[in-house]
Formats: C-alpha cells, sequence, structure tokens
C-alpha cells in the first residue's frame, strides 16, 4: 500500500463520478445497520468486496483493523493500482467523505465565486492569489474581481493570508489587489467584496466565434461534465446543444477545446460533447466502454456517439480538432480525447498547455441513502475508447507544453481572448504558425501550487 506523501482526493475534487447512472447504496439490509466503528467499516468493507475495482487487490479480511477510523479503515483497502503519481506524491482517486452537516453559520456551498491559483511567500507562511476565473452572478463578479487579479489581503492593507481558506468564503471585506510589474507586486486598487453565498457553477464559462485569416474558430471554455446544477437536470447540457447549433449556423470549421480546469463529471455529458466534435461518420459507433470487475461483468456497457437527430442536426464533422490542457485536466477530459482518438486519429488532436491527470477509470457513489454517516466513491470501473484503448495512466502529454502560471513571462488576459497563451498558440497554429515557446529557465516555478478544483465550493487549494 502506498504510505509516504498520499493525498485522498475528495469526491468534489478530481475523483467526479465518470458514469451515467449512479449506484447510491451498497448493502442494504432491512434490519437496523450498526452504526458502530467496527459495524461501519464491515458495510465499507462488503462494499469495496463486491464492487471495487481492483477488488482482487482487498487485503485479506482477517489481517484488517475494524476498530479504526472509518478513513482510516477504507484507505488501508486500497489499491497501489488505485492513483498516479503526480507533483513528487501519490495522487489517490478513490474516496471517503462525511455527509454534511447544516449547523455552519456560513454553508459549505457558499462561495465568493473564483477560482485560484497560490503562490507561498515569506517562507511559506503567507499565501497570495492568482485569479484563474471569475463565475458569473457571484460575489467576485459583483465586486469587480478579474482573471489576472492578484489578491495579497483579506480584509486589510498588507499581506496576511496565513490560511487560503480566507480566499474561499466568508463574511463582507475587502480584497487587497495588486499586479506583478515584472519585478515585484504592485497596488492597484481595493476591492469591496460581498457577503459569500451560492454560486452557479456553469461547466460552460466562455464561448466564442473568432474570424481568423477567414477562418471561423469556435471557442468553448468547458469547465466541467456536469448535466445540470447538481445534476438534478439537462440545463446544461440543452445550454450546451443550443451552443453548438450557433457554431454549426456560424459555418465554424476549426475548434478550439478549452479544458485546462477541467478534472472531470460524468461521462453521459462526455459522450454528449464527444459527438458534437467528432467526424459525422463516427456518430453512432462507440465513445467508450466502462468495464467493471469479475463480480459485476453484466454491469459492463457502452456508450454511443450519438446521432445527429440527437445533436439538433449540429455535429461539427471536425476532421481536427485543438484542446487546452492544464495540471487538473484529468477523467471524463481525457475519455473525451482518447474517445475522439480512433476517429480523428491522435495526430489530428493537438493539445496544447500541460500534462493531465491519467486518470481511466471512474467511480460509482455508495452511502446517501444508508444510515452510515459516510458516503464512499471507489473506483468500480475502467474506460475504454472504440479501439478497446486505455493507455493514458501516465496522463496525456501536450503537443506544445505552455504553463499558462509562469507569471513571470505571462500575464492571464481574459478567457477567449485571441491573445490569451493558450489560445493564441492554437490560432497560430491552426493559420500555419509555428510555436514559440516560453523561456525555459522560467518555465515552472517552484512556489506555485496548482489549483485543486472543487467544483462544489468553487475554491483553489493548495496540495
Amino acid at each position: 500500500m502506498k504510505t509516504c506523501n498520499t493525498i485522498l482526493i475528495r469526491s468534489a475534487l478530481f475523483c467526479y463520478i465518470l458514469c451515467g447512472s449512479l449506484l447510491t447504496t451498497g448493502c442494504s439490509d432491512t434490519h437496523e445497520p450498526d452504526l458502530s466503528e467496527e459495524g461501519t467499516n464491515d458495510w465499507i468493507y462488503k462494499i469495496m468486496d463486491s464492487y471495487y475495482l481492483w477488488q482482487e487487490d482487498l487485503p485479506a479480511k482477517e489481517t484488517l483493523n475494524f476498530s479504526q477510523s472509518a478513513e482510516n479503515f477504507f484507505a488501508s483497502l486500497l489499491s497501489d493500482q488505485d492513483g498516479v503519481n503526480y507533483r513528487d506524491s501519490w495522487l489517490v482517486f478513490s474516496s471517503i467523505e462525511k455527509k454534511k452537516e447544516t449547523t455552519k453559520s456560513i454553508d459549505e456551498s457558499d462561495s465568493y465565486g473564483f477560482q485560484y491559483a497560490t503562490y507561498s511567500v515569506n517562507n511559506g507562511s503567507l499565501y497570495y492569489a492568482w485569479v484563474l476565473y471569475v463565475l458569473p452572478d457571484s460575489p467576485a463578479e459583483e465586486a469587480g474581481l478579474k482573471r489576472g487579479d492578484w489578491i495579497l489581503a483579506v480584509g486589510a492593507e498588507k499581506p496576511n493570508v496565513t490560511n487560503t481558506d480566507a480566499f474561499n468564503s466568508g463574511a463582507t471585506t475587502t480584497f487587497l489587489i495588486a499586479r506583478f510589474n515584472g519585478e515585484g507586486f504592485v497596488y492597484d486598487r481595493t476591492l469591496n467584496m460581498p457577503l459569500s453565498r451560492a454560486v452557479e457553477a456553469t461547466p460552460l464559462l466562455k464561448d466564442t466565434i473568432i474570424s481568423h485569416n477567414g477562418k471561423q474558430i469556435g471557442y468553448l471554455m468547458y469547465n466541467h461534465f456536469i448535466s445540470g446544477p447538481d445534476n438534478e437536470n439537462e440545463v446544461y447540457n440543452d445550454q450546451l446543444k443550443e451552443l453548438f447549433v450557433q457554431f454549426k449556423s456560424a459555418r465554424v470549421t476549426e475548434f478550439v477545446l478549452d479544458m485546462r480546469y477541467n478534472p472531470g463529471g460524468l461521462a453521459t455529458c462526455a459522450q454528449l460533447l464527444t459527438s458534437f466534435l467528432a467526424p459525422e461518420a463516427a456518430l453512432g459507433k462507440t465513445f467508450c466502454s466502462m468495464e467493471y470487475n469479475s463480480k459485476h461483468t453484466a454491469e459492463s456497457k457502452s456508450l454511443p456517439l450519438l446521432s445527429n437527430a440527437e445533436l439538433m442536426q449540429s455535429n461539427l464533422d471536425l476532421n481536427r480538432i485543438f484542446i487546452l490542457t492544464g495540471a487538473t485536466t484529468a477523467s471524463a477530459s481525457e475519455a473525451v480525447i482518447n474517445g475522439l482518438i480512433p476517429f480523428t486519429g491522435r495526430e489530428n488532436i493537438t493539445l496544447i498547455g500541460e500534462k493531465t491527470i491519467g486518470k481511466n477509470v471512474g467511480s460509482n457513489t455508495f452511502g446517501k441513502n444508508d444510515s452510515y454517516d459516510w458516503i464512499l466513491h471507489p473506483i468500480t470501473f475502467k474506460i475504454y475508447n472504440a479501439n478497446g484503448t486505455a493507455d493514458y495512466s501516465n496522463g496525456f502529454t501536450p503537443d506544445y507544453v505552455l504553463n499558462e502560471l509562469d507569471y513571470k513571462n505571462n500575464e492571464l488576459l481574459p478567457l477567449g481572448d485571441p491573445d490569451e497563451l493558450l489560445l493564441k498558440q492554437a490560432l497560430t497554429l491552426i493559420n500555419g504558425g509555428t510555436f514559440r515557446s516560453l523561456p525555459a529557465a522560467t518555465q515552472y516555478t517552484n512556489k506555485f501550487d496548482f489549483p485543486k478544483i472543487r467544483r462544489q465550493k468553487i475554491q483553489g487549494f493548495i496540495y
């Protein structure tokens, strides 16, 4: 088992459920459940012994300690195959979470409504936040926060943030905003931030059609694979369909899909998006196959690319595509890339940005309707494309490596701006230009921590 520098990723982070129908309970009994520590762990073991993808790797039952905490017990069951090496640590995919309590004065779903990366200063005792994007109709948008702003202080006139939770949610306050002038941070303005509140985390963050050298180029920042608010309806899927109607009407022939912050989500949403982007001849063929362990082979299934009728006749029939990736691109995002390969060829999928996570597996949810205090998200299936391949466990390596967080050489321009670092490179390549890398000496900085995407709270976190 992995014991050193292990990171257990919560289900609201990278381990989004990559399946269309969820198993919300495991071993339901008609008798009163045993809610003791031992009883809870026995319930966890039964679920894992039945559904865990690497069930054969479970330790012998008699060697397990059923008296420890549920979190520690769950961790003791995990296979060495469960996760990837990521930034000098082991990134675990399966997760367990405590059911939410609603007694807090500020609910956990409240947010200021922006995502950020953190920069540690003063030997790690202080943190600055570099704003990656701001959600519409959020307190942050209301206050005037912009992508590319630096937040040096919350509720003070000098750098003071020792706990990054201050960037996430709270009472009305002020943000000290600065800009980097090439040598250091200089004061720009002070923002009055309203009280945090529940913010709708739309996945369709930005779309535009760029007329460039006589070509109509579609651009979409697709931020996570979700069908509607809390996956309870098809609002976002319907918006995606209407958006591609517009792309089709505008005669878009080139496309830039921006998934640099996308950690995954529902396979059915990935199925829908890929169906719009694949060559028309591929429609109806297999998008992906989901293979469960030997105890649940009957649940293994395939998802096809949808028909053009289901797509409102708006498949773009693309022969090539440009995809922007980041350090948190994972799961369903990678399934889109892998699902396109059999029909476009890898050589016609140009990846720009950073190496993806390498999550070619998905999970189901257990415990929501049980009396236990825990919800489980174990990995339960592996995802293959139409060729039967899933060989991206080490992530997809970009064809053109660019790190937008190289703040000494890059300014975070608005998403969709033709001069924004990653999009500009895609437009250059679309028009036959060449790649221009950032200076190698400052391509990466060890003081930066990539954002940990929490979709329910819309917060940035340090690994």
